[in-house]
């Protein structure tokens, strides 16, 4: 029996969504990320076109050239864009698997059709993370940078980047209060300095990460696994 076969399918996205419709719906939330569409409009549409016929027939849009496993936690990572899920991976490559969206100092996305360049074990990676815009001063948001959880944070025009999990009790930095350079985890106060992860209580400060901000993007530098 092949996959679908023999029950309904569950659609995630309305009967009768166009190729026009990904487009509207997909490249604000990849421009928050960093991404745009490629520059290649024939090879998008062919992407696109391949990402309807997998949403009549499973009811989302996986990445065509990614094999579903039938493990749907594991799938959900190669539903379309699943740059969050491989920011790594695709902020080295300059792109996602198939090149449906390269990022957005790539001027000529033709350039990198075809090519799988992942990143080696140890090597440095800016990823990015959000645009300056979607962060204002005094905020701090958490964001997936491979396996990390990282929190954000704004002050004034800088931004740095630490590790969302406070070392007493595992609660997210990113849901707390920023005070000057300091966040306060929203759980028990513990405060960390957003600039070198320190606190004043014995042996819990946080890792920290290279931020740098080019072309009104914010990006984490991060060692490739």
């Amino acid at each position: 029996m092949s996959e679908g076969e023999g029950r309904s399918v569950r659609r995630r996205f309305a009967e009768g969504t166009t190729v026009d419709d990904l487009r509207v719906y997909m490249g604000p939330f990849v421009a928050t990320l960093g991404y745009k569409f490629n520059t290649e409009a024939d090879f998008v549409d062919e992407v696109l076109n391949s990402e309807i016929e997998i949403l009549d027939a499973t009811g989302d849009v996986y990445c065509p050239c990614r094999i579903r496993t039938g493990d749907p936690k594991e799938d959900l990572k190669i539903v379309c864009p699943c740059i969050p899920f491989h920011s790594e991976q695709f902020a080295a490559m300059r792109k996602c698997w198939c090149g449906l969206f390269i990022r957005d100092d790539v001027e000529d996305g033709a350039d990198l059709l075809g090519v799988i360049e992942e990143p080696s074990p140890g090597e440095r990676v800016e990823v990015p993370v959000c645009r300056v815009s979607d962060l204002a001063p005094g905020q701090v948001r958490h964001v997936k940078v491979g396996r990390s959880d990282v929190a954000i944070a704004r002050v004034a025009d800088e931004f740095f980047a630490l590790s969302n999990v406070c070392r007493h009790a595992f609660g997210p930095l990113s849901d707390g209060v920023l005070e000057g350079y300091e966040v306060m985890c929203p759980w028990h106060g513990w405060r960390y300095d957003v600039r070198d992860g320190s606190t004043d209580h014995p042996d819990a400060d946080v890792k920290t990460y290279p931020v740098v901000v080019r072309d009104g993007l914010v990006l984490v530098s991060v060692t490739a696994r």
